[in-house]
């Protein structure tokens, strides 16, 4: 079977706002929507935008927002640890460096 010619994935309905421009698909960051698409004018809350909005999936299951927003918590966390250890390695650097200048210092004298 050609699986190129297959399109198995749901096609997104696509509307035009309400003065007639072609709004842009986005995914919501919020915790109450995380991970959930909707379509939105570009201009969205400018002055002078038609302010059109509309979800492009359906309302996610409460059970799938507890897991998304406990992973999302559990990524946050990683990158602080992140950064933390990534801190922490410059100072062993410096702290190396400063020995290594004391001892050839040392030796000179």
């Amino acid at each position: 079977m050609d699986h190129h010619l297959c399109d198995c994935t749901p096609r997104l309905k696509r509307r035009l706002c309400y003065c007639g421009e072609l709004p842009i698909l986005k995914t919501s960051w919020t915790e109450i929507n995380l991970g959930r698409r909707f379509w939105r004018r570009r201009l969205y809350g400018k002055v002078g935008s038609c302010d059109f909005f509309d979800w492009a999936d359906p309302a996610p299951h409460e059970r799938y927002k507890s897991v998304i927003n406990g992973l999302l918590r559990k990524k946050n966390e990683v990158d602080k640890e992140k950064v933390r250890m990534g801190r922490n390695a410059r100072i062993y650097k410096i702290a190396l460096w400063m020995i290594v200048l004391f001892i050839v210092l040392r030796s000179m004298l």
